[in-house]
Formats: C-alpha cells, structure tokens, sequence
C-alpha cells in the first residue's frame, strides 16, 4: 500500500500506526474513564445520570469541534490544527483530575472532547490526502482494526489505575498519553495536505462546503448509517459499567476485562470485510450485511434480556460489534471517496454527525436506565439498527458504490 506524494517523515507501517494512534485518541478517552464512573458518583456525591452525562458532553464537544477543525485543516494544513488541539486535550484532561463537582468534570469533559477529536478528523483527513480507492478502504480498515483494541483497552487500564490510585489518575494518565502523541506529531509527522484551500475557512465557503455536503445524498446515505451503528457503541459504553458493576457485582478489573470480549468479534468483521473487498465486493454489500448482523445482536438481547447474565449480554454484543467492524471502513470510504478537495470538511461533517448519534444515543439509554440496563440498551439497539437499515435500503444506491483507483 503505497501512499502518494507528500512533504510527511513517516512512511508505510510507521504512517498507518501513528495515524491509527490518533485517530484511537477519542474513542480511547472516552471509555478509558467508564470503570471510575460508579466512584465518580460517590466521591462528588452526584446521581448516576449526571455521571453518565460527562460523556454526553464529552461527544457534544467532540462533534461541535470538526465543524471547525475541518475547515481549518483544510485551510491552513492538517499539522499546525493537529497540533492545536492536542494542547487543549491535554489542558482539559488535567483540569478534569481535579474537577471538585460533577458541574465542573462535565464542563471539563466538553473541552477535552473539543481537543481530542483533532484526533480522528485529521487523521482520516491524512489518510484521504494519500490514498484513493480500495487503498483507503484498506487503510481505513487497518487503522479501524487497530483503533478497536484501544477503547477495549482502555477500561482495562481505566479499570486498574482506578482500583489502584482513584478515579483523577485515570484523566492524568490519558494527559501523559496526549503528551506523548502530541511529541510523536511534532517529531514526526509531516504535512499531508499539499493542495491547501485558501477559501475554505472563509464563512460562506464553510457554509457552502457543509450544505454541498449535506444535501448529498449518497454522502448523507453512508454517514447516516454509519452514525447509527455507532450511536449503539456509545449506548453500550454508557450503560455497561452500571451493568456489569452494578447489577452484576462485578469489580472495576474484572468489568475492564469483560470490555476486551467486543475487540476479536469487531476485528474479525474489520478483518473480513477488508478481505472480501480486496477480492472485488462491493463496499454496499459489505455495509449489508453488517448492518444485518448488528440488527440481529441487537433483536437478541432484547430476547435474553429478562434473565441477565454475562453470556445473555456479550453474546449479542460480540455478534453486534461484528457487524459494526464490517460496516465502518466501508461507510467512511464511500463517504470520503468524492471529496478529495474538501476531505477535512467531509471528514468533519461525518465525524459532528456520529457524535451528535452518540450524544443522543447516550443520553437515551441513561434516560431508559432504572436498574435494568439490558433491557435500556436492548431498545436503543433496535432502534438505530432498524433506522440504519432503513437508510441503506432508500439512501445508498447501488451505482453510487466507489470505485477503484490504483495508484
């Protein structure tokens, strides 16, 4: 997989894993936490809901900054905005440590969402600057692959430094992780963007940008879908450590390892749909059959939901986070693939919308949560999968699958 020509330091394997380590920022700070959430709420002595609400805030922050990220980077290059925010990720980060009210850490955790998502929209928007075609679809699927063990990691790592030193330590140890990719772009990282848009952080050429995207409709068709299966993760995130801790006893470690059950299952979907389109199936027929498989995990956990077990909950799950792996890499490249010239925009776009999915989805499942979890989830998973499947059937066309370019 070779890349074009740029002014970038790294090449190859190196590029692909410094660019997957940015783009794992996000989802990485926004489960690294959840294993502290229950002693979050009993150190500032505030309800469940305005705990579960930090990450709320933190998507809304997240999707609210590629709106202005995108445009930039586009404007003025993907490393100098790059670098931006990974300073005020690392500021928040630090202040939500010593946030003394949950007030203060949902505030906190807006701003950090705000710089981490310098994160994944650039580092999508770099991989659009260098590869077209199959090749993105492959490079998105790499990195997609990679950046699924990070947030199954992260409650891992969340879950010991919690039992260990307390919930602070968990947003100074994602600082320390900021500081170190921050030192990595800095060393090593190149400029990507060679064919910089002088108008593109002008506000009628945002807002010309944005509405010649939005009103796309193939673009719309695969971003929409996308965002939907995506707002179901971030359900699962929000509900399962008072699941997993709270009704089924579980303690932060264990609950931190239950997290990495999801990684083989959104691999191996990862996996198989890159292969498949390596040997010439369509990204449309890929995103089907994923989107198949997510509406049958989720129509499974609302069937098992009445008698609660770890099994009853992972199984679906596992089958769920399967098709998500299939369905990602395909959505994101047939959502960039048309848009070389305003790919931060394009990128941002889609990455705002898939917050604001999340955000929402999040919100609803703490909503839907009165010490029955499962049941929460169960709904909120039918319900987006459903909505996704409705919108790949009327809004993704067959002929407007990508096609391949070979550089």
């Amino acid at each position: 997989m070779v890349a074009k020509q740029s002014s970038l330091h790294l090449t190859g394997k190196w590029l692909i894993a410094l660019l997957t380590t940015l783009v794992a920022i996000g989802p990485m700070t926004i489960s690294f936490y959840v294993p502290s959430m229950p002693a979050i709420a009993e150190s500032l002595q505030a309800p469940i809901g305005a705990v579960q609400a930090t990450m709320t805030t933190y998507l809304i922050g997240f999707a609210l900054a590629q709106l202005i990220y995108g445009p930039l980077s586009d404007r003025f290059g993907r490393r100098p905005v790059l670098t931006v925010g990974l300073l005020i990720y690392l500021a928040a980060s630090v202040l939500c440590a010593f946030a003394t009210s949950v007030e203060q850490l949902q505030g906190m955790r807006m701003l950090q969402g705000f710089g981490a998502c310098c994160g994944p929209i650039l580092g999508r928007a770099i991989v659009r600057d260098l590869f077209d075609g199959v090749a993105m679809a492959r490079a998105f699927a790499i990195i997609g692959a990679a950046v699924a063990v990070g947030p199954a990691v992260a409650p891992m790592m969340g879950g010991l430094v919690q039992e260990a030193f307390g919930w602070p330590a968990n947003f100074l140890a994602v600082a320390i992780l900021g500081s170190a990719v921050l030192l990595l772009v800095l060393v090593f990282l190149g400029e990507s963007n060679t064919n910089l848009n002088l108008d593109a952080a002008r506000p009628r050429a945002v807002l010309r940008n944005y509405f010649s995207l939005v009103t796309n409709r193939t673009f719309m068709g695969y971003v929409l879908v996308n965002a939907l299966i995506f707002s179901g993760v971030f359900a699962y995130h929000v509900s399962s450590a008072f699941l997993f801790i709270a009704e089924l006893g579980l303690r932060p470690s264990q609950f931190a390892l239950i997290a990495l059950v999801t990684v083989p299952a959104y691999v191996s979907g990862n996996f198989l749909s890159n292969r498949l389109r390596m040997r010439g199936m369509k990204g449309r027929q890929l995103i089907g059959i994923g989107v198949t498989c997510t509406l049958a995990g989720a129509a499974l956990l609302g069937i098992l939901a009445d008698d609660l077990s770890l099994i009853r909950v992972l199984g679906p799950m596992m089958l769920y986070f399967f098709g998500f792996g299939m369905v990602l890499p395909q959505g994101i490249a047939g959502a960039l693939q048309p848009f070389p010239r305003i790919a931060g925009s394009a990128s941002a776009s889609m990455g705002c919308i898939q917050m604001f999915s999340g955000a929402v989805s999040s919100v609803i499942a703490a909503g839907l949560y009165h010490g029955d979890g499962a049941h929460a989830l169960g709904w909120v998973l039918l319900t987006v999968t459903v909505a996704a499947g409705l919108i790949f059937f009327t809004m993704v066309p067959v002929e407007a699958d990508p096609k391949e370019q070979h550089h």
